[in-house]
């Protein structure tokens, strides 16, 4: 059983652009195809016990072929990685953008780093 993570500061990025989750399926579907089958994996829960740990493990097989596709994603999501966020992920199939923060100054501070040209902005908490 996995404990909850602390609650911490994160911020959405918004695009407003919509990503049908049937075509994001079928376009991860070809990178796996193209890159073969790869084999079973065993994670032990532990390493899903910190933010830190997901930070490092984390990863979305929905990114590439979805920010390939729509260049403004990518945009707003290298806009966000550049706020020095811990972790940043797209949320999903698309095309939501999140960055989990260590303090709400560092939140806020990225969100005025951004204003509004990758979207709408939604300062939040997550975890606890």
């Amino acid at each position: 059983q996995l404990t909850p993570l602390p609650a911490r500061p994160a911020l959405l990025v918004c695009p407003g652009i919509h990503v049908a989750t049937p075509a994001a399926y079928q376009w991860v579907d070809e990178v796996r195809a193209a890159a073969g089958r790869r084999g079973a994996v065993h994670l032990d829960l532990s390493v899903l016990a910190s933010w830190s740990d997901i930070a490092r493990l984390g990863g979305n097989d929905f990114e590439a072929p979805v920010m390939g596709r729509h260049p403004e994603i990518r945009a707003g999501f290298e806009a966000l990685a550049a706020t020095g966020p811990f972790l940043c992920r797209m949320s999903g199939s698309g095309s939501t953008l999140f960055a989990v923060y260590r303090s709400e100054q560092d939140r806020d501070h990225a969100a005025q780093q951004l204003g509004g040209r990758h979207g709408m902005l939604v300062p939040t908490t997550i975890g606890g």
